[in-house]
């Protein structure tokens, strides 16, 4: 089993902050479209259908030899979903 250095754990604290944040904000600007009226039923079906399809996507990613060591399954995990958090921050962002 491969072993975790510092830096890749700084990496995964690093990257799991930014995740947490991005999120943040997605579901802020979510709810503020939701509660003013400007969210759409096509905005809302599309957070369900990404948020399946992105579970889907990593259970296979990992089914199929990506889990290395826990370390290294959670970068994978926090990577992937990163990467969807924040296509979606900047779309949500052209929007206003």
């Amino acid at each position: 089993m491969a072993r975790s250095s510092p830096t890749d754990f700084m990496k995964l604290a690093h990257d799991s902050y930014w995740l947490w944040a991005e999120s943040m904000m997605v579901v802020g600007m979510r709810t503020t479209d939701m509660m003013t009226g400007r969210g759409s039923e096509r905005e809302n079906r599309l957070m369900v259908a990404e948020k399946m399809k992105a579970g889907a996507e990593l259970a296979v990613m990992l089914s199929t030899g990506g889990m290395i060591s826990p370390e290294k399954t959670a970068q994978k995990a926090v990577s992937h979903y990163r990467r969807k958090v924040t296509a979606n921050r900047k779309r949500l962002s052209k929007k206003k």
